[in-house]
Parts: structure tokens; C-alpha cells; sequence
């Protein structure tokens, strides 16, 4: 299985999203979850523990975990604990990553367009998706064309 994660903010309001697939890249979940006022560190870290969590309840282990933020990658990774507002996420995801996962990793945004469209919601409910048909449209298309491995680009404007 393979777990990628992505956290958001857009005016103050901090957001997660995320995705588990098998080996076959087929869907087993999606998650869309709302963390209140929190900067984007912290929303990426609560997106890695809710979709761990989300595994765990699920009795999965073995999990390939992908981030696009390497700075959590690197804080998880260290035997730092963060600042006070990350030091116990930074613990719970370090406890169930030894419990889970194979491998926890930074990916490029690019590699990480199913999970950002997920965490960029903004507004719907916290939601479970157990089904990839009941994703938002534009969440779906990002699952076609990664699955069609269309590669994603992001234009940077000067």
C-alpha cells in the first residue's frame, strides 16, 4: 500500500487530504479531514497521522508513506521534537510509522496532485471516501491521469 498525504492553508484555515492505494493503484480510501486555524507545517502533519490512523483502524501495515513536505519528512526523521505545537503529532506519527509503515518519504508536489486536490477542498465536510467514485470530480480526474501516469506540471510565473 502506499499512503500519500498533503495539508493546506488558505486563510487561516488549515485542511488535509490524502490517499491509500494498493499495488495496483486501485483506491482503497480517501480522506478530506478540517484542523481549524493552524499553520501549513502543522496541517501537513496532521494529514500524515489521520491517514495513518486511518490505516490503522483498517488492521493495514506495510505502508509506503509519501509526503510532499520535506521538512516534515526531515523533523519526523530527526530525534527533534519541533516546536512545541508539532512535539506530540511529531510523536503519534513516529509511533504509528514504527507500527505501519515500511517507509516514510518526500515526493515533489508534482508526484503528489491526487492528495493536494484532496487537501484543497476547503469547505466540504470532513469526509472518508471509500470509494473512488465518491470523490469530488476534480479529485477523480487527478486519479485518471495519475493512474494513466500523465505526468503533472506546475508553471511558475516571473
Amino acid at each position: 500500500y502506499k499512503l500519500k498525504t498533503d495539508g493546506s492553508v488558505v486563510n487561516g484555515k488549515a485542511s488535509g487530504g490524502g490517499v491509500l492505494r494498493d499495488s495496483r493503484g486501485r483506491v482503497i480510501f480517501a480522506f478530506y479531514k478540517e484542523f481549524g486555524e493552524n499553520g501549513v507545517l502543522q496541517a501537513e502533519a496532521l494529514a500524515v497521522l489521520e491517514g495513518l490512523l486511518l490505516c490503522g483502524t483498517r488492521g493495514l501495515s506495510g505502508i509506503l508513506v509519501e509526503v510532499d513536505s520535506a521538512v516534515l519528512v526531515s523533523l519526523v526523521k530527526s530525534s527533534a521534537l519541533g516546536g512545541w505545537l508539532h512535539c506530540n503529532v511529531i510523536r503519534r506519527i513516529r509511533r504509528l510509522l514504527d507500527q505501519l509503515a515500511k517507509s516514510f518519504r518526500h515526493i515533489f508536489r508534482e508526484a503528489n496532485g491526487v492528495a493536494d486536490g484532496l487537501a484543497a477542498l476547503q469547505g466540504c465536510p470532513s469526509t472518508v471516501f471509500n470509494s473512488p467514485q465518491l470523490l469530488p470530480r476534480e479529485v477523480r480526474g487527478r486519479i485518471a491521469m495519475d493512474a494513466a501516469q500523465v505526468p503533472a506540471f506546475r508553471l511558475v510565473l516571473e
